[in-house]
């Protein structure tokens, strides 16, 4: 059965690393026959979360009148959501992050979300350097309850198309076809 799948870009540089594994897991999934859309919240105007809990008074709804209002129903109608994102100062970045804590009103209202999975990449070329990231990841796909799909994970990679010839980018398109 084909699922709906939602990938969050969440770096601000549109055709870099991250957006290029996006695009493999992307044309995997597609291939395997699912419905996918991204989001570039990157580049969204998005505000952090004011922990107002305007959300549990009115069905879920939020406040704030930015570009989340948009991402809100695609995050209800998602079977999947997938992360793809560098590596900030050990974390996602603040674009990505404003977007994660404004699904707090899914608290309220929620999203229904199942799986989700992780395309990450950074320059380092010290793999631990992503721990925190990844616990990160694995600590709220647990608290959601949701079942990871999996991880790709790419180091030593920085400038704009420094990934082309990675094998982390057939292990993206991997990852998307093989979503049963």
């Amino acid at each position: 059965m084909a699922k709906k799948i939602l990938v969050v870009h969440g770096s601000p540089r549109l055709k870099g690393n991250s957006a290029l594994l996006a695009d493999e897991f992307t044309r995997g999934a597609e291939a395997a026959g699912h419905e996918v859309t991204r989001i570039e919240a990157g580049r969204a105007r998005i505000g952090g979360c004011l922990a107002c809990e305007y959300c549990f008074s009115h069905e879920g709804a939020c406040c704030q009148q930015d570009d989340m209002q948009d991402f809100y129903p695609l995050l209800h109608e998602a079977d999947v959501i997938v992360w793809a994102t560098p590596l900030y100062c050990y974390n996602y970045p603040a674009q990505l992050r404003a977007f994660q804590d404004r699904m707090f009103c899914g608290i309220a209202k929620p999203f229904g979300i199942k799986q989700t999975g992780l395309l990450l990449c950074f320059e380092d070329k010290d793999e631990t350097r992503a721990e925190p990231l990844l616990d990160v990841f694995r600590v709220n796909t647990a608290y959601c309850g949701q079942e990871s799909i999996g991880e790709v994970v790419v180091k030593s990679v920085y400038e704009a198309g420094a990934i082309a010839g990675n094998p982390g980018l057939q292990e993206a398109y991997d990852l998307g076809a093989s979503l049963a």
